[in-house]
């Protein structure tokens, strides 16, 4: 691992969450309240109007200049939405994380990083042939965000804003939709986003009553060999640390790149 390769991973991340809030922002002239803010080498991601950190981040460099964070943090407050850090190791050092605990942060989280560079040795067959995975088209996805919300124990009512925010993606340049079924029923859903010959498994969900099967492995698998078909070098995935998804990350062959530091505003 080094320092570029790491920036490589952060950027093509950058990258992924830009064009999916800059498709949302194109929704019924931006009824999402989509906004995004560059401060030297931070991005501050924002959706006013999808609560909760998942978009609402900031990513990059923090600390590339005198007085971002302030200028970040007074980004979010205008909004008033809560400001999240997600840090990547290469930004921090002793001067930096004091500077989030003295603008009333603190260190909430870890979430890992993995990655592998891709060859052709890593093509792999599902092991359970009950399992099926299709690539969905634009009529499909009224589905993938019924297992979306389900998969990730949302509420119900949001299945329609999921499933929007997701179509807008349908022909835009890198995206993916994946649909896995077993014994004949639509279980799980996965995403891939492609940019420069780096690949990034998006999102992935398992209904839990089809979890413990695996279907979530089956994903990922399946994912790899999409991105090897379109001539990718390098694959990226990212998981809350130590859990189910990094060890089925782990398990198709990646590893772990960095782990990152969540920081949130105190209430």
């Amino acid at each position: 691992m080094t320092k570029n390769m790491a920036d490589h991973f952060e950027m093509t991340e950058i990258k992924m969450f830009e064009s999916r809030l800059n498709a949302i922002k194109e929704i019924q002239n931006n009824v999402m309240g989509v906004e995004i803010g560059q401060f030297y080498g931070a991005y501050a991601f924002s959706i006013k109007n999808i609560p909760g950190p998942s978009y609402n981040v900031v990513k990059g460099d923090s600390f590339s200049s005198e007085n971002t964070i302030d200028k970040i943090l007074s980004f979010y407050r205008a909004r008033e939405i809560p400001a999240r850090f997600d840090l990547a190791p290469q930004y921090a050092n002793a001067t930096s994380l004091q500077q989030l605990h003295n603008a009333g942060l603190y260190q909430s989280d870890f979430h890992a990083t993995l990655y592998f560079e891709l060859n052709e040795e890593m093509v792999g067959k599902t092991k359970d042939s009950s399992i099926k995975i299709r690539q969905i088209d634009e009529a499909q996805f009224d589905c993938y965000g019924n297992i979306y919300v389900e998969g990730f124990g949302m509420p119900a009512f949001l299945a329609e804003s999921v499933t929007a925010n997701n179509k807008v993606l349908y022909d835009k340049p890198g995206w993916s939709f994946y649909i896995a079924s077993l014994q004949g029923e639509d279980v799980g859903i996965g995403s891939l986003y492609i940019n420069d010959e780096t690949a990034i498994l998006a999102a992935s969900a398992v209904k839990p009553k089809a979890r413990n099967q695996g279907i979530h492995q089956a994903l990922i698998q399946f994912r790899i060999n999409e991105a090897l078909q379109q001539n990718c070098s390098l694959m990226i995935g990212h998981a809350k640390f130590a859990s189910i998804s990094q060890n089925n990350m782990e398990r198709c062959g990646l590893r772990m790149a960095y782990t990152k530091s969540i920081w949130t505003e105190a209430k």
